[in-house]
């Protein structure tokens, strides 16, 4: 069944490690073929070139190339739930650990979190921690870079997934954006932008901006929206719409 409203949020680099008990039922990525696939081979990426590729300690290099050379798709059914996975600002702001059962049914309607090494995964698939942002220079079969490997299999679900009128609501960075062929995607497609006040001046900071990402996504879930002038309701973490700086294809909130 198609959602009206689908907001997508970018993964963090930050993961729990841990299995945490959810009100939710499991799910299975989407597009496992697809990662078994790539992570056969980047189990040949060495220590030294994931060091290289990463700009990352030895330490994280070899914690890298070891997560891969013990991935299996086998685990992943003892796997954490995505939405539960990534422990970044956005996913503070989630707090998919404090979901009902309702929530987490909306949430695996409503939500996609975007994925270097799985493509795209609904909130409650499970999945085991990995390093790879979409951004690190790896060449596939399909080009030089992740964007290549993933753009056409990533553009075509999320498409699939908005009905025919809906909207894609762009919670993510632009680094991961991207991976979305926008130009070609037939669907309405809204950003949002959030200014924190500072004097007489607005001014976007990385972090703020992450954390209302995450609030807002958490606001589609509760609140189920279904227009634009729901989504104009957010008011979370002190925020509120300004309409002289919104248009038709971005929202602006202030606080």
């Amino acid at each position: 069944m198609s959602s009206f409203f689908l907001a997508i949020l970018s993964p963090s680099k930050l993961m729990n490690e841990s299995f945490q008990e959810f009100a939710g039922e499991a799910s299975s990525p989407q597009f496992i073929d697809e990662t078994e696939a790539l992570c056969s081979e980047l189990k040949k990426v060495t220590v030294a070139e994931w060091k290289q590729k990463m700009k990352i300690t030895d330490e994280l290099a070899l914690n890298t190339q070891q997560r891969f050379q013990n991935w299996n798709r086998k685990d992943l059914s003892k796997g954490i739930p995505a939405a539960m996975l990534f422990s970044g600002e956005a996913f503070k702001s989630l707090n998919a650990k404090s979901f009902s059962k309702s929530n987490w049914k909306q949430a695996q309607s409503s939500l996609r979190i975007l994925s270097g090494f799985y493509g795209v995964l609904k909130p409650a698939d499970t999945v085991l921690p990995y390093r790879l942002m979409v951004g690190t220079p790896y060449k596939t079969q399909k080009g030089k870079t992740l964007y290549s490997y993933w753009s056409d299999t990533v553009t075509k679900y999320l498409e699939s997934e908005i009905s025919p009128n809906g909207y894609l609501l762009n919670l993510a960075s632009d680094e991961y954006f991207k991976l979305i062929d926008s130009k070609n995607f037939q669907r309405e497609i809204l950003h949002f932008k959030f200014f924190q006040t500072k004097g007489k001046d607005l001014k976007s900071v990385p972090t703020f901006s992450k954390q209302a990402r995450g609030s807002m996504a958490r606001f589609v879930i509760e609140t189920n929206a279904k227009s634009i002038a729901d989504l104009q309701k957010f008011k979370e973490e002190g925020y509120s719409i300004n309409e002289k700086l919104s248009d038709a294809n971005t929202l602006v909130f202030v606080r």
